[in-house]
């Protein structure tokens, strides 16, 4: 192999000079190397040699767009699209993957590198990847990265610039992430092909192998994203069913399945095309992911402005799903295999592994059903529009019809789901906890502890529990939410009910690793599970028992007032005009929290580049964009953004939101008379154990690396085949 070396090296650079000095070429250039990845999956003697080389011009068509939008060159359309001069270094790299043809460009260069590892496989194992990698760089090329910017777009105004809601750094983590797990859960497709096929495959390798790194960068992607979202007006909380948030979760949910059955599949085994179906609805369903993300049709707080390529993921999704029943269809005529029994142990397994598949299908109903009714045009019950009647009785009629619009659009029913899903979550920990207890127990003590634990669940679905007690009616929670917390409640006794039990088997099994030396592979799958249920108990904390309160102050109340909020915490607020930073940001609002002998000071930050409507500095208007986030993208655009000044907390994260009113924005002496009738609102948001979350998404990430980190030298000793 290293022979291919120079000749790549030197693609690599050739590219990449072109591209700096002729960009206009670039467009020409993916389509090169599309075909070049298409004959290599032809001519497999020739496929190291084609497919190092396209990798190399694919790294430097990459980097050379990196290099055009650090240097500002606003000729491209992209970079005029998507960056801006006065952007810090590192978003201009993250524009990269902040439009649909840079985030295209980078899917292929991940899938070409995954082809690459692979590409001495026989048969699909080794070319499906560079195929979808092929499909990816036309799609890019399609779309035309290096086109150049329209004359009268450049005589209009410098560039178009960066959309402020992703002006963060949390931009320079999330969405690579979440890329580079979509593209390792499409890695197993060719070798499931195989499998199905009943040929000798690498599948239980390529599975588990790419299967862990998806779970592990998508978990860690997840927890960015949620971070992000509680920092974001647009969101305010960390999870709410968006339709780019189901398809990430059920892409989650259907990895986990694979994971917990592949380390065990084998071609005579009772799951030998389940598992392989699975991975091909994985890697589908990832392309619908993506697909989602850029489709329009639904409400989401998740968008690609103009995306075009969402018809390039549907139809790879497409090509999987009629891979999988073309395939399923072949099998029927393979010779049976003589199946035994399997150990209690396995039994259990295969039921997680259908529990996942389960949790999967669930968030793939709530996206069918979304796109059935918005497709059909059904009416949406006025019970998922939360605040839509409160802004109908103060809004112009002018406004009215595009306001109706917004909330009439259809997005994911998140009560259901979140209803739904509860069961089966339950089930889920007490399969768990049995399986870990059964491995140093015996069998029926084990039962006997789970037959235990279900008596607790169904206690506190007929009394309530902790959340049901905790809740106070103080926060954002619809009332279909509050007729299910006794179920939340369960959810929370199945998932301390699996904690207890994977400590219990942990603790033997590291104490036995003294000897076995299997002290990392038990340290990392208790990491991985306690960390789920960790971070699930921090969730449902978080989400159950959050609240909020307001305060309006009257024209006739000085901002620098001290507001008390409770016995114990007081806030004010002082008009800050401060000099816009190199993101555009500028604090309006210095806050001091008082909270007992303790004074905390930091700025409520603010950006906003549009012309404000008539009537948007209105309080109301203010508190219900902080509290709903399809207000917040109806009354916003791209150029405006509110971030919170945020205190956090083992027990509790305080949020203060200041919307800019006009007061503020004018330092609280506004010549104009007009200001002098204008109310001003404080928002503080409470979210209990919010830390919980963190601590269990770290633990998880952790434990998965730490598993990745002990298993790679055997798995390829144990799973790889012979060549």
């Amino acid at each position: 192999m290293e022979k291919y070396l120079k000749p790549a090296l030197l693609c690599g650079l050739w590219s990449c000079g072109l591209l700096w000095f002729f960009p206009q070429a670039g467009n020409a250039l993916l389509y090169v190397i599309g075909g070049t990845i298409v004959a290599g999956a032809i001519w497999p003697q020739a496929r190291l040699m084609l497919w190092r080389c396209a990798l190399a011009m694919l790294y430097a068509v990459c980097m050379a767009l990196v290099f055009h939008l650090l240097a500002d060159h606003f000729e491209l359309r992209y970079v005029w699209l998507y960056s801006g001069p006065d952007l810090p270094p590192y978003l201009k790299v993250s524009n990269l993957w902040g439009g649909d043809e840079g985030t295209t460009l980078l899917l292929a260069s991940v899938c070409m590198t995954i082809a690459l590892r692979n590409a001495s496989f026989p048969a699909w194992t080794g070319r499906a990847n560079g195929l979808v990698a092929a499909w990816y760089v036309i799609t890019a090329a399609w779309l035309g990265p290096f086109s150049s910017t329209p004359a009268d777009l450049l005589a209009a105004r410098v560039s178009q610039g960066m959309n402020a809601h992703l002006q963060t750094v949390w931009m320079a983590f999330h969405a690579p992430l979440v890329l580079a797990a979509y593209a390792w859960a499409m890695a197993p497709a060719g070798a499931a092909l195989d499998a199905l096929a009943g040929k000798a495959s690498a599948y239980r390798y390529v599975a588990f192998h790419y299967g862990r790194y998806a779970w592990l960068v998508l978990t860690a992607g997840i927890g960015f994203g949620m971070a992000w979202a509680l920092e974001d007006f647009t969101f305010g909380q960390l999870w709410h069913w968006d339709p780019v948030q189901t398809s990430v979760f059920a892409v989650w949910a259907l990895l986990g399945a694979v994971l917990h059955g592949a380390r065990r599949w084998s071609p005579e085994g009772p799951n030998r095309r389940l598992l392989p179906a699975l991975s091909l609805l994985l890697a589908a369903l990832a392309c619908l992911a993506m697909a989602i993300t850029r489709s329009q049709m639904l409400a989401s707080s998740h968008r690609y402005a103009g995306a075009l390529s969402w018809a390039s993921h549907l139809g790879l999704a497409g090509v999987f799903i009629a891979a999988l029943l073309w395939r399923l269809w072949q099998s029927g005529s393979l010779p049976a295999v003589e199946r035994e029994k399997p150990p209690a142990s396995r039994r259990t397994l295969d039921l997680a592994v259908g529990l996942f598949a389960c949790v999967a299908l669930l968030a793939c109903g709530a996206l069918l059903k979304a796109y059935a009714y918005a497709w059909l045009k059904v009416e949406k019950p006025t019970d998922l529009m939360p605040f839509f009647e409160t802004l109908t009785t103060w809004t112009s009629p002018e406004e009215l019809t595009e306001l109706r619009q917004a909330f009439e659009r259809w997005d994911i029913d998140g009560y259901a789901i979140g209803k739904a899903l509860l069961p089966v979550l339950g089930l889920l920990g007490l399969v768990g906890g049995f399986a870990f207890l059964q491995k140093c127990l015996t069998t029926r003590a084990a039962a006997l502890a789970t037959f235990l634990a279900s008596l607790a669940i169904g206690f506190v679905l007929w009394h309530g529990g902790w959340l049901s007690g905790g809740y106070a009616g103080e926060g954002v929670l619809s009332q279909r939410i509050v007729a299910v917390l006794p179920w939340l409640d369960a959810a929370l006794i199945s998932g301390i009910f699996l904690l207890g039990a994977c400590l219990i088997w942990g603790a033997m099994s590291l104490w036995r690793s003294r000897k076995s030396g299997n002290f990392g592979y038990a340290l990392g799958i208790v990491l991985v599970h306690c960390g789920a249920v960790i971070g699930l108990t921090g969730g449902l904390s978080a989400t159950v028992m959050n609240s909020y309160s307001s305060i309006t102050l009257p024209p006739s109340v000085t901002l620098d007032e001290w507001q008390r909020l409770s016995a114990d915490l007081q806030v004010r607020v002082h008009p800050y005009l401060s000099k816009q930073d190199g993101q555009g940001y500028r604090a309006i609002a210095n806050v001091e929290l008082e909270m007992g002998d303790k004074v905390l000071r930091g700025h409520a930050l603010f950006r906003d580049d549009r012309d404000l409507p008539p009537g948007y500095q209105g309080a109301v208007r203010q508190l219900c964009e902080v509290m709903d986030y399809r207000y917040a993208r109806h009354a916003g655009d791209r150029g405006y953004v509110l971030h919170p000044f945020i205190v956090r907390g083992w027990f509790q994260d305080l949020q203060i939101w200041v919307p800019a009113s006009s007061r503020l924005m004018h330092g609280g002496n506004a010549q104009d008379g007009a200001y002098d009738e204008t109310e001003s609102v404080i928002v503080v948001r409470r979210y209990p154990l919010v830390s919980l979350v963190w601590i269990g998404l770290a633990a998880m990430v952790a434990g998965m690396a730490l598993l990745i980190g002990r298993a790679r030298a055997a798995a390829r000793r144990y799973l790889r085949p012979s060549r």
